[in-house]
């Protein structure tokens, strides 16, 4: 009976830690099991690609002083009064402006805030310009010479290096490298002198024409959105300087319908040498596709 007695309170003791046991796991909390925590900004980071269309604008300063010893040698002849042409006459700018489009391409890799990059672009444009130069008055009235000149701008291009911050979707960068440009020249000129025939006669130059591709330098800068998924715009400002560089026009003087009569020497065609100083800006608004990251082996 003892032995049963002790049997009895040794279960109920057991049942008893066993009912607590179960008590307290059930008010005890449950563990909190965290997962992988989400980054709400955008990605930057990747290669795109994507076209653009906008606008453009154009100066191009021209001088001549090579015009002034031709012009005096060939239409006004060696023996004229010294000085019969103002040298290096100054000239109208021009000022074309135009649409234009293209393609552009680029890296973006992106390290906290900021973004770092390149870009290439193409643009097809048509910037026609043309300017005026009137050399001054002659020693012998009533001579004088008109220099006309026009550029037609092509196409522009850029490499650039690029650097920006991101808040999110919205990144605002900046930008500099090498531009390049094609440009197309005409030169004429057409004037009187008193020195072609009896009475003086009008006489005139070309038109001649040249064309060059220059390389400058540039620089910019834009902001860019990333409207949905891998998509984003893009309106970007670009400078692009070219320098002063120098063409040459091969040119016969003619007058009447015949070389000038001034000197032999005019019969031979002569070699104009201007220079022009060409500074082109474009406003672009871009729209592109980014590749995610690692979609290329080499990124």
């Amino acid at each position: 009976m003892r032995n049963i007695k002790r049997a009895a309170l040794a279960a109920a003791g057991l049942f008893g830690l066993a009912t607590y046991a179960s008590a307290a796991d059930i008010a005890a909390p449950l563990p909190v099991v965290k997962g992988p925590v989400a980054y709400s900004a955008y990605e930057w980071s990747g290669v795109y690609i994507g076209g653009h269309i906008g606008g453009g604008w154009e100066k191009t300063t021209f001088s001549d002083p090579s015009a002034a010893h031709i012009y005096t040698m060939d239409a006004f002849g060696s023996g004229s009064a010294a000085g019969d042409i103002a040298n290096g006459a100054s000239a109208s700018d021009a000022r074309p402006s135009s649409f234009l489009g293209g393609l552009q391409a680029g890296w973006m890799y992106q390290i906290g805030r900021l973004v770092v990059g390149g870009d290439f672009d193409f643009s097809w444009t048509r910037l026609n310009g043309s300017g005026l130069g009137v050399h001054g008055v002659e020693v012998v009235p009533p001579d004088f010479v008109n220099e006309a000149y026009s550029v037609n701008t092509k196409w522009t291009g850029t490499a650039t290096t690029t650097i920006g911050v991101a808040r999110d979707r919205v990144l605002f960068y900046g930008k500099a490298g090498v531009a390049w440009a094609r440009h197309d020249y005409t030169l004429a000129s057409n004037g009187f002198s008193v020195f072609q025939g009896a009475a003086g006669a009008p006489f005139a130059y070309g038109p001649a024409t040249a064309s060059d591709t220059l390389v400058g330098w540039t620089v910019g800068t834009g902001v860019k959105w990333a409207f949905a998924g891998n998509w984003f715009l893009n309106l970007e400002y670009d400078y692009m300087d070219f320098g002063s560089k120098a063409q040459d026009f091969i040119s016969l003087c003619v007058s009447g319908g015949t070389p000038c009569a001034t000197v032999p020497a005019a019969a031979v065609p002569a070699t104009f040498n201007p220079t022009f100083y060409h500074q082109i800006s474009e406003v672009k608004v871009g729209l592109n596709y980014k590749f995610p990251a690692g979609t290329f082996l080499f990124w």
